[in-house]
């Protein structure tokens, strides 16, 4: 299971930071103003996921690092929501990085 939840998480993660970071400079632009944040806070939240993603990964390996990715990405969804939750997105847009980080809480619980 541990396996199965590190694979989701390490792909989740994973992809929206690429996505995030590939897309074009307008689209990063208009994300980082709607959130309120300079257009360089915006692509450092996207390494980070990209970071947690790989820490998640090495935590297959070195338990202790998996579980330091795990707590990082959970504090990271958790701002996300608030962003979005001040940015007046919408209950739908709020639940998800919530769900995101049970899941990723999830994976944490399995880990070590």
């Amino acid at each position: 299971m541990n396996t199965v939840l590190a694979g989701i998480v390490i792909v989740f993660f994973g992809v929206q930071g690429l996505a995030r970071l590939a897309a074009a400079r307008e689209e990063q632009l208009a994300a980082a103003y709607h959130f309120g944040v300079s257009l360089g806070e915006y692509r450092k939240f996207s390494a980070l996921l990209i970071a947690g993603s790989i820490g998640v990964a090495a935590g297959l390996a070195v338990p202790v690092l998996g579980v330091a990715s795990a707590v990082g990405l959970i504090v990271l969804m958790v701002i996300a929501a608030g962003l979005r939750w001040l940015c007046q997105d919408g209950a739908w847009r709020i639940a998800v990085p919530l769900v995101v980080a049970a899941l990723t809480a999830g994976y944490l619980t399995t880990a070590g």
